[in-house]
């Protein structure tokens, strides 16, 4: 996708159901969270105007409000996250260049570049990942799992799932054979 659809497609369906703006964004698990919390909240007001609840009632319409507004603040985020990937086309050469680095054994200059593109883009999950091999060759397994756990939060849609699992069982220390 080169282009982002209209933002007004993202907009409506945030409003209609708080979340699912975030979901058309491709952020699934953030989005769905925010739809099931803002369905419970409101199943919450109708059964406190059913029985007469008016505490119920009252806390079930702030939450959905408060749902409501944080969804439209994520979905805002997330636009504008996806704004920035899509306008720097460099951002792929920009990768190669810490991909190239890396694989020729020099990890600092991996490491600033991939630092740049967390800068530019804070959700950028492949230089995250990028980070936890660096610390990981360089034998800091307590860094290399702090940005694995970060790239894995950032993973929504569980798209680098396996890269995550590879980097962390590479981390695991291997077992010693009974009787050695």
């Amino acid at each position: 996708m080169t282009r982002l659809p209209h933002p007004v497609l993202f907009w409506a369906a945030n409003v209609l159901v708080p979340g699912a703006g975030m979901v058309l964004l491709g952020r699934m698990g953030r989005g769905v969270l925010l739809a099931a919390l803002w369905g419970m909240s409101a199943a919450g007001c109708l059964l406190g105007q059913v029985w007469s609840a008016p505490l119920v009632r009252v806390v079930g319409a702030c939450l959905m409000v408060w749902i409501f507004a944080i969804s439209q603040v994520a979905l805002l985020a997330g636009l504008r996250a996806a704004r920035r990937r899509l306008a720097d086309p460099a951002r792929n050469d920009k990768f190669k260049e810490a991909l190239a680095a890396y694989l020729r054994g020099r990890y600092d200059d991996s490491e600033a570049v991939c630092r740049d593109l967390l800068r530019a883009d804070p959700d950028d999950v492949e230089a995250m990942l990028q980070l936890a091999a660096i610390a990981r060759r360089r034998g800091d397994a307590a860094a290399a799992r702090r940005y694995l756990g970060q790239a894995r939060y950032l993973d929504d849609d569980g798209v680098w799932d396996f890269e995550i699992g590879r980097e962390l069982a590479a981390l695991a220390p291997t077992p010693v054979p009974a009787g050695k």
